[in-house]
């Protein structure tokens, strides 16, 4: 494929790895300095730089997949409101709008200008999921959008180097946790500054004027790439659907149906048929939709080429507007990761015909179970966390799931000295579960359990802890399980304890000292039928704990021998052919 003028294919590839190195070194200045877990160990967030015109050239690498189809519409609605030539150097532009942005109010996105010589050639984007915004504590409970905290319209944070002050006292007003939100929105001013000094150095250097040749290069070579990956499958109509579990106060059931068409070197997600908004926050606006769409099809297809807006070209999503997928203002939208994470399940389901090797069974990680804790320390200071945990990787057609694996959010998995250093509760146990990974021809990936205390005496909290747990019941025997693909069984594990009692995901639990939290994560699906797995892999899950010796007799149909766990191969060739001839098989 031809260079623009100018740039050959070694320079366009420096160039281009040079834009992820400044991109993720602004990332790094982030993390460094913001104030809360959320950015600094969940890792929720995604830095990029446009062109002058408003192309995504590059994000972050440690970015969560669902800002991925969100960033372009976040740049274009910011340069509606505020067109190039009314912005001045310094000039840092904000907003939360779920419509406007990224789908809830708890994402606060900065934009900001990159200006070299008098003239823009850029612009930087950071996005920042922040720990409250006011409204109603983590719950799905919101009846609409008012419900769930403060919404920021597009506003000048910062006016040619000038802060707002109104923006930061109305910010302060409203939220829990003034300080750390404030601080991690001045991380997030911080990010864009980095941005802009690495690309006046990178055009200085080059004697560029402007960053559209090389944008128009590397967005060129993403959609090629991509494109040409998408004409090697059969065109046609692939479909697939999935029902989640009843939620909200209605309890209504929400239908996900999906109609993915190849056509040459383009695909379609046509979601027509997925379930009317619901009187929950679980709704998604339609650039989410798009991520969680775009996600799984580019890193089954393409995953090598970093991401930029070509990639989403040979990508058209539909979903009607009012739909779950598609939720209109002011339908509330807090946890919409309960039903967007689900998409690329979704997705993968739809190509496993046309892609078996490059898709994967259903992850026990689907969607984030996130932890959210309110109260005050023994001390009486007030403190607001997260506390997320993680099932296992579905398996795929060449390999085995890996265990505890965040998946499709990517965010990282917060270590337990963390959540307990902010909180002051206690982590009694958190382990792999043995026998939780799907059994499959390649194995699911096991899952975790963990126990979490309020504690009691001279550690005791001054009042009961708020806690939301976000996420669904994942077991074999629920509603939404964790399944596998090409006779590939389910993953195993699953569901929440309060006090040796089941509970359900998405309420607010009141917790008082001495109660005990017991979360198990499914581990994923399997690929492929359990029978076909080699013995020795099994005997090697046996070994390293993942499986147990009754397991491997019972799912795989490899009997193994004391003491030193050898394999039986007659015991294990008859035991599989009666399991084969019990099923119908040969």
């Amino acid at each position: 494929m031809s260079m623009a003028p100018g740039l050959g294919p070694i320079l366009t590839k420096i160039l281009w790895t040079r834009l992820v190195s400044i991109v993720d070194e602004a990332a790094t200045g982030l993390v460094r300095t913001a104030y809360s877990m959320v950015v600094r160990d969940f890792h929720d967030y995604c830095v990029a730089i446009f062109d002058a015109r408003g192309n995504m050239l590059v994000h972050s690498t440690k970015s969560t997949p669902g800002f991925i189809g969100i960033m372009p519409p976040v740049m274009r609605n910011f340069l509606a409101a505020h067109p190039p030539e009314t912005l001045r150097d310094g000039d840092v532009l904000v907003t939360n709008d779920p419509w406007l942005a990224t789908s809830h109010l708890l994402d606060i996105s900065v934009a900001a200008p990159i200006f070299d010589a008098g003239r823009i050639v850029g612009f930087a984007v950071c996005v920042v999921h922040h720990l409250d915004i006011g409204g109603r504590m983590a719950s799905i409970d919101s009846r609409d959008m008012y419900e769930e905290g403060l919404k920021i319209p597009i506003l000048k944070l910062y006016e040619a180097g000038r802060r707002n002050d109104t923006v930061f006292a109305f910010l302060a007003a409203n939220v829990r946790s003034a300080d750390r939100v404030q601080g991690d929105l001045r991380s997030q001013v911080i990010a864009t500054n980095v941005c802009a000094a690495g690309i006046r150095r990178m055009i200085g250097e080059y004697g560029f004027a402007d960053l559209d040749a090389l944008g128009d290069a590397i967005m060129g070579l993403a959609e090629h790439s991509l494109r040409r990956r998408i004409a090697t499958l059969p065109d046609g109509i692939y479909r697939h659907a999935l029902r989640l579990p009843p939620v909200g106060a209605r309890q209504v059931s929400i239908e996900l149906t999906l109609a993915l068409e190849v056509r040459g070197d383009s695909l379609i997600f046509d979601y027509t048929g997925s379930s009317p908004e619901v009187e929950a926050a679980v709704n998604v606006a339609l650039p989410m939709t798009v991520s969680y769409s775009v996600y799984p099809a580019k890193v089954a297809l393409d995953p090598t080429v970093p991401h930029n807006h070509g990639c989403l070209r040979p990508i058209t999503v539909i979903a009607p507007p009012g739909s779950v997928l598609n939720c209109q203002p002011p339908a509330p939208t807090w946890g919409r990761s309960v039903v967007s994470h689900a998409l690329p399940e979704l997705v993968f389901g739809a190509l496993v015909d046309a892609l078996p090797e490059r898709t994967i069974a259903a992850c026990g990680s689907t969607p984030l179970t996130l932890m959210t804790f309110s109260g005050r320390r023994r001390a009486g200071e007030r403190f607001l966390a997260v506390a997320s945990h993680v099932g296992g990787f579905g398996g795929g057609a060449s390999q085995d799931g890996a265990p505890c694996l965040p998946f499709p959010n990517n965010t990282a998995v917060i270590p337990v000295e963390v959540i307990e250093n902010e909180t002051g509760l206690v982590y009694e146990r958190k382990e792999l579960a043995p026998d939780t990974g799907g059994p499959g021809r390649r194995r699911g990936g096991v899952g975790e359990d963990m126990v979490l205390c309020v504690p009691t005496g001279d550690q005791a909290p001054p009042e009961p802890v708020t806690a939301s747990i976000r996420g669904w019941d994942r077991r074999p025997d629920s509603a939404f399980p964790v399944v596998g693909l090409r006779g590939g069984l389910a993953g195993r594990g699953g569901g929440l304890r309060i006090n040796g009692e089941p509970r359900p995901h998405n309420q607010i639990h009141r917790l008082v000292p001495g109660d005990v939290v017991e979360l198990s994560m499914p581990g994923g699906g399997g690929f492929g039928d359990p029978l076909e797995r080699e013995a020795d892999r099994v005997r090697a899950d046996v070994v390293a704990g993942l499986v147990s010796r009754a397991a491997a007799a019972e799912d795989y149909g490899v009997v193994l021998r004391d003491p030193a766990l050898e394999i039986d191969a007659e015991a294990t060739a008859r035991l599989r052919a009666a399991k084969r001839a019990g099923r119908g098989g040969s």
